[in-house]
């Protein structure tokens, strides 16, 4: 398939969002509005990296000219897989509506191993704030890799053994962006908690 040359955003466009972001009263908002900007002005930005990179890449024969490139120009701060990612996040995302989906959320859509059934997830995902591991069982259900079932919240000592894998593969997918020494410090007071709650009852 051709490289579909994606247009770069108006100079009205990002001199708007420029603007709005250094301009604001911050002051005035909630912390709940805080947060959406901060997460707003974040998106947009990698947005606008991932589209100007791409940009770039389609006017090298290769990946390694690109590659030369990005480091002639001193690009080379940010990692390829970082780069990778906004460029995947805003081939996918440009022209789409995001509300509902988280940035974690719309890279693991945006991954080019995914790009069979992306628009299935994107449509899945659309509205609804799913966590990261949501995304990631639908993926994997979209695949046929693992089993449709519903995970209730009864003790998994009684799901049955094809349930309980897929909760523990839930469970996984929540803590597997963290840093393996803050996963495994989270699971393990994750089992503190519940056998703290299992002796009470």
């Amino acid at each position: 398939m051709a490289f579909k040359r994606p247009s770069l955003p108006k100079a009205t466009e990002v001199e708007q969002f420029i603007n709005k972001a250094v301009t604001s009263d911050y002051s005035a908002l909630t912390l709940d509005e805080l947060a959406y900007e901060y997460e707003s002005v974040d998106q947009q930005s990698q947005m606008l990296k991932g589209r100007i990179l791409l940009e770039a890449r389609n006017r090298f024969k290769s990946d390694n000219e690109f590659g030369d490139w990005v480091v002639a120009v001193g690009l080379s701060d940010t990692s390829r897989q970082t780069r990778n990612v906004y460029m995947n996040f805003a081939r996918f995302f440009q022209d789409r509506d995001r509300t509902g989906i988280s940035l974690t959320a719309a890279y693991e859509i945006s991954r080019p191993q995914n790009s069979d059934i992306a628009e299935e997830i994107y449509n899945y995902s659309l509205f609804k704030n799913l966590s990261v591991a949501e995304i990631k069982k639908q993926i994997q259900i979209e695949k046929g890799l693992t089993p449709e079932v519903v995970i209730t919240k009864a003790d998994p000592e009684l799901l049955p053994l094809e349930d309980f894998d897929v909760f523990k593969q839930v469970v996984l997918a929540d803590v597997e962006g963290l840093l393996g020494t803050d996963a495994i410090r989270v699971l393990q007071d994750c089992i503190k908690e519940l056998r703290a709650k299992k002796t009470t009852t």
